[in-house]
């Protein structure tokens, strides 16, 4: 496989990297019972992975030319990354605190009120996740419209991507503020990683073509 030593090339590679470790990262913490801190650390630390990989994409999703929806993409691709860490971190700190402040309640009608606190703050990650969600959906519309003539992905590609994101955008759309699958529905989310995987695999797939020059009339 030809190497490319550009910066483009390079920066393809690192988010491949990022891609590959966010993957594991969601897959270990769906399906494996890991350690408390080795969950809470991919849980936070996911968002920022993603963040590494939209912006390493950019330089393979907008080859052989760049375009607004390439940058589109890129830019709604970070905000999402950056939304998902955001989203753990308020998750977290106010499981850490409010919990706290339930076991030391010294009365059972305390107790009662930190836990419909607790229920009222909790809306608010419920928002955060909304806006991750929208802003994720959107980056792989905008991947969808990209794929379609690009020299690697191609039609099937752009098509596969609007059947495995489209439901989760619309139920989300359909429920807000509710997320769906409180709503009565499921969460479409794992489908949402599988267009990630396909992205990936792909990329993985073409890591050589970063180094290859495009015809003129390309």
């Amino acid at each position: 496989m030809q190497t490319d030593s550009s910066l483009e090339g390079k920066l393809v590679r690192v988010g491949f990297a990022a891609g590959v470790a966010a993957v594991v990262m969601y897959l270990a913490r769906t399906f494996l019972p890991l350690p408390g801190f080795v969950g809470v650390g991919f849980f936070i630390f996911f968002g920022p992975l993603l963040v590494v990989a939209f912006l390493g994409f950019h330089p393979f999703i907008s080859k052989p030319r760049p375009s607004v929806a390439a940058t589109l993409a890129t830019v709604f691709g970070v905000i999402a990354g950056a939304t998902n860490m955001m989203f753990a971190v308020v998750q977290l700190t106010n499981l850490h605190y409010i919990r706290g402040y339930m076991r030391a309640a010294e009365s059972p009608a305390a107790e009662e009120v930190w836990q419909n606190i607790f229920s009222g703050v909790f809306t608010v990650q419920n928002g955060i996740n909304y806006v991750m969600d929208f802003f994720l959906d959107w980056t792989a519309f905008m991947y969808a419209l990209l794929m379609w003539s690009h020299p690697r992905f191609g039609k099937v590609f752009s098509l596969l991507s609007v059947v495995c994101v489209g439901p989760h955008f619309v139920m989300k759309l359909i429920t807000f503020p509710e997320p769906p699958a409180e709503a009565g529905l499921f969460d479409a989310g794992p489908l949402v990683a599988v267009w990630f995987a396909i992205v990936l695999i792909q990329v993985a797939r073409n890591l050589g073509w970063m180094g290859e020059q495009e015809p003129p009339n390309a």
